[in-house]
């Protein structure tokens, strides 16, 4: 399985660049896929970006 994770900024212009690609991916097909876990992907990146959240804070 592709790795979807986002860890910088550069990574989530780079998925924001190929969820405009794929925006209108035909239903069921791979690239719907693709874009569904970029989607996921980003919301979670934004989210943590916003929250101040970081991975670090999790390790012990």
């Amino acid at each position: 399985m592709e790795d979807t994770s986002i860890r910088t900024a550069e990574e989530h212009r780079q998925a924001l660049q190929q969820i405009e690609r794929l925006w209108h991916a035909a239903p069921g097909s791979p690239d719907e896929v693709r874009l569904e876990k970029l989607v996921a992907a980003v919301e979670v990146y934004e989210a943590r970006s916003v929250s101040g959240w970081d991975d670090k804070q999790t390790q012990g």
